[in-house]
């Protein structure tokens, strides 16, 4: 009884078989982080149009020509913070749904939404813009505004930045989500070794 409860603890205490196993990217951890991001998305952009008006997530109004207001500064910062904010938290459900590899699964969150923004925008251009589903509801449309006529660099660069804040926040999410596990873990492996 004693060797088999010793072969046991032995299996409890090697985790890189199980990492091995389970690790990796999940598709539906990143699904779920794309929806938690979105839904907090929403919430922090209704929270600041009903104090301020709306976010600008293209960044139209930043002019790198140096002629910038204190205004306009600010609006793109309050954009790019809450779409970084948003995916931090998005990231970091889809590391703990995940729990291996959590910043890759945040990262995921993050590609995931810029799959479907690219799709949607596309859709929208394609076929008619009541497709996208972005365009009405105050969302990134970063890849509506291709077809348009007076496309700008600042608006091309104002949705790269955002793109990066989304991509940078999930991952960043991802690995604090994982984190939760490797302390489980941890603590698992140390009453193993008891």
């Amino acid at each position: 009884m004693t060797q088999q409860r010793e072969a046991i603890r032995g299996a409890e205490t090697d985790l890189t078989g199980i990492k091995d196993r389970f690790g990796g990217a999940d598709v539906l951890a990143g699904l779920l982080g794309m929806f938690t991001a979105l839904g907090v998305l929403v919430f922090l952009g209704a929270l600041i149009a009903a104090g301020e008006g709306g976010i600008d997530y293209q960044l139209n109004q930043i002019d790198f020509d140096g002629k910038l207001q204190e205004v306009e500064v600010v609006g793109s910062i309050v954009a790019i913070a809450v779409i970084l904010v948003s995916f931090f938290v998005g990231g970091w459900a889809a590391g703990r749904i995940a729990r291996y590899d959590g910043a890759i699964n945040g990262l995921g969150a993050a590609l995931w939404f810029v799959l479907a923004a690219a799709v949607l925008g596309v859709l929208g251009l394609w076929v008619g813009e009541e497709y996208n589903a972005f365009a009405g509801v105050d969302l990134p449309n970063w890849f509506g505004q291709l077809g348009a006529d007076d496309i700008t660099l600042k608006s091309v660069a104002g949705a790269a930045a955002g793109i990066v804040a989304a991509l940078i926040g999930g991952y960043a999410g991802g690995m604090l989500g994982e984190q939760y596990h490797r302390d489980v873990d941890a603590a698992l492996t140390t009453e193993a070794r008891r």
